[in-house]
C-alpha cells in the first residue's frame, strides 16, 4: 500500500474532509452530512488499524466494508433515510483508485508484471468490499426474519 501521509491523524482528517465534500457533491442534506463524515472517519480508522497491525489488504478491506455496511444500516434507521446515502459516501476511503491508476499506467508503459500485481490487488480489494456488503445484508435479512418470527 502506498502511503501518502505517514500520520494516521492526517489520513483521518483528510479522509473525513474528502468524504464530507463528496456528501455535498451528492446533495446529501442536513445532519446526514455529519454522519457521512463520521462514518468515513471510522471506516478508514478500522482499515488503517487492521492493515498497520499486519493483516492483509483483503481482510482489512473486508472488515472495513462490514463496518461501512453495518453503519449505513444503523444510520438509515436513525435518519429514516436510504442506507445507500451513507453506504455510497462512507465507502470512498476503501475504493482502490490508486491501484486502478497504477495498473493502467503499467499497461500503457508495457510493464506486464506490475500491471498484473496491481490488477490482483485491485480485484482482491473490490472483492473485499463486495463480500463485506453481502455479509451485512445476509445478517440483516436473518435478523429481520428472526424478529418477525418472534413477533408473529
Amino acid at each position: 500500500m502506498m502511503e501518502l501521509a505517514p500520520s494516521l491523524i492526517v489520513q483521518l482528517i483528510s479522509c473525513t474532509a474528502a468524504c464530507v465534500g463528496f456528501a455535498y457533491w451528492f446533495n446529501v442534506k442536513g445532519i446526514q452530512i455529519l454522519y457521512c463524515g463520521i462514518g468515513a472517519f471510522f471506516t478508514w480508522l478500522v482499515y488503517a488499524l487492521l492493515y498497520d497491525a499486519g493483516y492483509s489488504n483483503f481482510l482489512s478491506t473486508l472488515v472495513g466494508a462490514i463496518f461501512v455496511a453495518a453503519y449505513a444500516q444503523v444510520m438509515s434507521r436513525v435518519n429514516k433515510a436510504p442506507a445507500t446515502i451513507f453506504l455510497t459516501v462512507c465507502v470512498f476511503p476503501l475504493v482502490p483508485g490508486p491501484n486502478l491508476y497504477y495498473m493502467m499506467y503499467a499497461i500503457v508503459m508495457e510493464q506486464t508484471a506490475a500491471a498484473r500485481s496491481e490488477a490482483v490487488t485491485l480485484v482482491v480489494t473490490c472483492l473485499g468490499i463486495a463480500l463485506g456488503f453481502i455479509v451485512v445484508e445476509i445478517i440483516n435479512k436473518y435478523l429481520f426474519m428472526l424478529t418477525a418470527k418472534i413477533k408473529g
